[in-house]
């Protein structure tokens, strides 16, 4: 580190104003694509979704290959990991599926969508046989009721909340709906991208039509109830029958799309420091609780660039450098510092034994109800696949 790192979070998370203080942290990473090849963008109806943008103060095109909410799904991802290891001192609260076939699944808040106030803890069972639901119980409530200068009982239940965003959009307490949005923003797009045409799978050699070959009175496979491969061949894109699809003229758009390719990659976010300064207190110092969603941030950051960057099928991309940080002060004037795995790991390590927070997570089982929706799904599945 080239910086007083905590020295600055401290100053720039502190509720005093200042002039000098900073307002927050830049993160870049470069990345190409492995080989050269094709990358897959995430799947979508219609045309890729190519656009327009500025990057480093020219006008570029650029397709996004990770949003906004699915880099921060990532970013959850390496915590879960931290967690089932046993190596991540947070809260983190959760609810077990018992369904009637099957072993237990145990879903948590680093993986729900909506994080602490999902449906499958707030309607899980409450802890209290009593109390019906969770989010009736006393707990529930208090969850509720929670509050931007109030923010404890998140703290203590699900930390991680405060620093990627969480929504109450249920209920409403006496200060309004629990609604933090995210501290830490990231982005992962493609630049100067090519629609490729795309490569049908090979034919099966079994089941070639009418001129097959197959011995007299042979059945092919799609006679017997079997699914056929089609032949290989390129499919050019057209952006006049992509066109028709979307009008419903026609009905497979999708079979034209083999991916784009990318001069370059970059992994682009933000660690505001003005949106941490909304997070209020009650039982502990405000300005350390805020440095350690800061070192959090950071830290599940560095864990994300060691755990690679192989995003769905066909999008492997390969790193050029470290991971980049830039400290932004309050006119804009930027510092750049280094930030190691094991730096990051001790900074939010000794910023977590600092604020000593509190753990009162739930660990909730799903009850009938759930279960019971989960026992359908299954069934359901089940029956169609026969």
């Amino acid at each position: 580190m080239t910086v007083d790192l905590l020295s600055a979070l401290r100053e720039g998370l502190a509720s005093e104003p200042s002039a000098a203080r900073p307002s927050g942290i830049e993160i870049r990473q470069d990345l190409v694509a492995a080989a050269g090849l094709p990358v897959n963008a995430p799947t979508a109806e219609g045309r890729y979704e190519i656009h327009a943008r500025y990057v480093d103060g020219e006008q570029r095109n650029a397709i996004e290959l990770d949003s906004v909410g699915s880099a921060a799904n990532r970013l959850e991802e390496v915590l879960l990991e931290l967690h089932r290891a046993g190596r991540y001192p947070l809260p983190v609260s959760s609810t077990t599926v018992e369904p009637a076939v099957g072993e237990p699944i145990t879903i948590t808040t680093l993986e729900t969508p909506h994080r602490q106030f999902d449906a499958w803890l707030r309607n899980s069972a409450a802890e209290d046989a009593d109390a019906g639901r969770f989010e009736d119980s006393e707990r529930g409530h208090e969850l509720s009721l929670a509050y931007a200068a109030a923010l404890d009982p998140l703290l203590e239940t699900s930390a991680h909340d405060l620093l990627f965003g969480v929504w109450d959009s249920h209920r409403r307490g006496p200060h309004g709906q629990v609604r933090i949005g995210r501290s830490l923003t990231t982005t992962l797009i493609g630049l100067d991208p090519i629609e490729q045409a795309q490569s049908a799978a090979r034919r099966d050699p079994l089941n070639l039509g009418e001129a097959s070959g197959l011995p007299r009175g042979a059945k092919r496979l799609s006679e017997q109830g079997l699914s056929s491969i089609p032949p290989q061949q390129q499919i050019p894109y057209d952006a006049e029958r992509v066109e028709r699809a979307r009008r419903g003229d026609d009905k497979t758009p999708d079979g034209f799309r083999g991916g784009v390719s990318i001069t370059e990659a970059r992994y682009l976010g933000f660690l505001s420091f003005a949106a941490l300064r909304r997070l209020g207190f009650a039982r502990y110092d405000a300005t350390e609780a805020r440095v350690l969603l800061a070192a959090l941030g950071l830290y599940a950051l560095t864990l994300r660039a060691d755990a690679g960057w192989d995003l769905r099928s066909r999008c492997a991309l390969v790193a050029q450098d470290d991971m980049r940080f830039d400290l932004v002060g309050a006119r804009g004037r930027r510092e750049s510092f280094s930030l190691s795995t094991d730096e990051a790991r001790k900074l939010f390590e000794d910023a977590a034994a600092r604020v000593g927070v509190r753990d009162r997570s739930v660990q909730l089982k799903a009850g009938s109800a759930l279960n019971g929706l989960v026992d359908n799904a299954i069934a359901a599945a089940t029956a169609k696949a026969e």
